[in-house]
């Protein structure tokens, strides 16, 4: 089989794995935590299908998804045991078919985005390449992906940790990097994407550019779809009619300072 899709079907293994568990326990921490699980199965896939490899940029490439996986799935974890309950599954945690189809479509995605670094670490799995041998353009998508990494995190630690005071449960965070970013954690996640596709372009080539999409779509999930917009219907009914609120998001871009 196709290692590519040998990946797909590792994968959505994983998930079919995790359904039933979080069905019986009809729990959110599992359904929760299975999205940046899928990516860490992803990576451990292709560094370990390609094992021959002591490739340096394929070391950096898959510690980066690791980590950023490893925080996600930590956060995520921490967040829902808070809250007890993830609200968005309310109607489909007790429907067995569409609680599968959750967990089936969250595996083809996750696959979807990680395709540009499962072929980068699929790549010529004999080479034997140190530091010297990593190009411009994959330097640059690692410190992309690492900027990225480090603003998401301190992006939500510092709201995170402000929700955590029961005093401002109610309240609008935008101190820290939310003073100058409604949603610098989105950046942060964006800026991730993008370095981790540039750090993939050696290998990019013909048809492989399709995997374009692999930061496109992380993108459109959260400008236009299950991101930003929910939020921003959320924050409207809550706050509309705080003037401190318009204020706030007349005078604060939500993307790219002074931009967007």
């Amino acid at each position: 089989m196709d290692p590519i899709i040998f990946g797909l079907v590792v994968v959505l293994a994983m998930n079919l794995f995790i359904f039933p568990i979080a069905y019986r326990l009809q729990t959110d921490k599992l359904t929760d935590i299975t999205y940046s699980l899928s990516f860490a199965t992803i990576a451990v896939y292709g560094f370990v299908a390609a094992l021959g490899t002591t490739s340096v940029a394929k070391m950096i490439l898959a510690s980066l998804i690791l980590i950023w996986a490893l925080r996600l799935g930590v956060f995520l974890l921490d967040r829902v045991t808070k809250m007890g309950k993830d609200a968005r599954f309310d109607q489909i945690r007790t429907n067995p078919m569409r609680f599968l189809r959750f967990f089936l479509i969250q595996a083809v995605a996750s696959w979807v985005i990680s395709l540009p670094f499962l072929y980068k670490l699929l790549d010529s799995p004999g080479e034997k390449a140190g530091f010297t041998d990593i190009s411009a353009i994959e330097w640059v998508g690692f410190a992309i992906a690492l900027i990225g990494l480090i603003l998401e995190t301190v992006a939500d630690n510092q709201k995170m940790s402000f929700k955590d005071q029961k005093s401002n449960a109610s309240k609008l965070f935008k101190e820290g990097l939310y003073k100058n970013l409604r949603y610098p954690n989105y950046t942060g996640e964006i800026l991730f994407w993008i370095g981790i596709f540039l750090a993939c372009l050696p290998v990019i080539t013909g048809l492989k550019w399709l995997t374009i999409t692999s930061p496109l779509i992380i993108i459109a999930l959260l400008v236009f779809l299950s991101g930003i917009p929910p939020i921003e219907k959320s924050r409207k009914k809550k706050y509309g009619d705080n003037p401190e609120y318009q204020k706030y998001v007349n005078n604060t871009s939500m993307l790219i300072p002074g931009i967007y």
